[in-house]
């Protein structure tokens, strides 16, 4: 027996099929038989649709069909439906860029204002000073509740008129006072925040040191003499020193009431003191060392041009060599006056030599080529105008030649005629 169906047997197996709770199955009686010999199967029948598609067969032309075929609706998928990916949109040119709304801001309460000033103080090192003499201030405990040590702005007025900004790094400032009275000195501490604190002190006294005095004379040659005269001496001061001008000075180790006598002659380098105004200065020392120089008189030293006279006074009977038994003169000057006065006394022999008198050595000497004629010089010191050089030999026959030298203190010399005199003694 064939197990193809007829066409009409088909149709017919179609027709009768019907609908049971959604699938499709065909009548018991209409089943194919299985083969004769086959095993009968075991196995508990699957109840899921055959996913065998069905085959539809259009009914025959020559026949009408009774029923309407029915399509067999393919069981639902039992895989797990794929993940949508979604692609990039691309949006459509001349579109606005979408508008993002900024989220608010946040508020941060701001910190309360720093209405405390600063703190810290200062000391002075000194409390009586002489003018010209410092004081220093040590700054201790500088600080502030906000701003740093290096944001606080310290400045001290010192009570003379001027001010100083002191470095944030320093913790001392010097200052070097100029005028006496009382300093009261104020330091004021600033911080970032303009908070304001000032620490005031009275400061250091300024005690005056200057000195009292009195000149002779204000105007004076070379060699002319003047008092410069100490009246009072500055509260404290250990020493005072009085330069006159000239490159030097004098020290008055246990100040007090005194009297001084000066001249203008020679430098320290022994050169002579150049004319005009010299000013003199005393400077007051305490425990503190020097105050200012104070200006204690000027004294005008004048030009001198005028030269000095000498003039020798022969003994009596001139002629005779035991009468000379000193040389004796007198000496003159109209400006500053004789400071100094050199005698040579030289007699040529008939032998063609020449002797002179030797102080040093107390005799008549003779003189050669290789005698220091300095030996031959005999310093006197003139009083009142007059002068005397004793002669302790008798001077040997022949021509006594004696010359007599002077120089005032402005330096001037007398004329080479003036001061010379010619004898024939035997």
């Amino acid at each position: 027996m064939k197990s193809r169906l007829s066409r009409p047997l088909l149709a017919a197996v179609v027709s009768g099929a019907f609908l049971v709770g959604g699938g499709i199955f065909a009548a018991p009686a209409l089943a194919e038989p299985p083969p004769p010999g086959a095993p009968e199967s075991t196995s508990t029948p699957s109840t899921e649709p055959a996913t065998t598609a069905p085959v539809t067969t259009p009914p025959p032309t020559d026949l009408p069909a009774t029923t309407p075929p029915v399509t067999e609706t393919p069981p639902p998928a039992t895989t797990e439906p794929p993940t949508e990916t979604s692609a990039p949109v691309t949006p459509p040119p001349n579109t606005p860029p979408p508008v993002t709304t900024p989220p608010p801001p946040t508020t941060t309460p701001p910190p309360p204002a720093d209405k405390t000033a600063p703190s810290g103080t200062f000391a002075p090192n000194r409390w009586s000073i002489f003018p010209g003499q410092s004081v220093t201030l040590t700054l201790t405990g500088i600080a502030d509740n906000v701003s740093t040590a290096a944001q606080i702005k310290r400045v001290v007025t010192w009570g003379d008129g001027s001010s100083s900004t002191v470095s944030t790094s320093a913790k001392t400032v010097v200052h070097t006072y100029k005028s006496s009275g009382k300093k009261p000195i104020t330091l004021t501490l600033t911080d970032a925040a303009g908070n304001k604190k000032v620490v005031k002190s009275v400061g250091p006294t300024v005690v005056p040191s200057s000195v009292r005095y009195k000149l002779s004379r204000t105007s004076v040659f070379h060699g002319q003499k003047f008092v410069w005269e100490l009246l009072s001496v500055p509260s404290g001061a250990t020493k005072i020193t009085v330069a006159w001008g000239d490159g030097r000075a004098t020290v008055i180790s246990k100040p007090k009431k005194q009297k001084i006598t000066r001249y203008y002659y020679a430098t320290p380098n022994n050169y002579l003191v150049p004319k005009g105004t010299k000013i003199l200065k005393a400077t007051a020392y305490n425990k503190y060392g020097a105050a200012t120089p104070q200006v204690v008189g000027k004294v005008t030293l004048k030009p001198d041009t005028a030269r000095p006279t000498a003039k020798v006074t022969p003994p009596a009977n001139a002629g005779k060599a035991k009468s000379w038994k000193s040389i004796k003169g007198t000496v003159g000057d109209t400006g500053s006056g004789v400071k100094e006065v050199i005698i040579g006394a030289f007699v040529g022999k008939s032998n063609n030599t020449v002797v002179c008198y030797a102080p040093s050595k107390k005799k008549w000497i003779t003189i050669t080529a290789s005698t220091n004629i300095s030996v031959c010089f005999i310093p006197v010191k003139p009083s009142n105008g007059k002068f005397s050089a004793a002669l302790k030999s008798t001077p040997p026959k022949g021509q006594l030649s004696i010359g007599v030298v002077v120089m005032d203190w402005a330096g001037n010399l007398n004329a080479e005629s003036n001061g010379n005199y010619d004898r024939r003694i035997s």
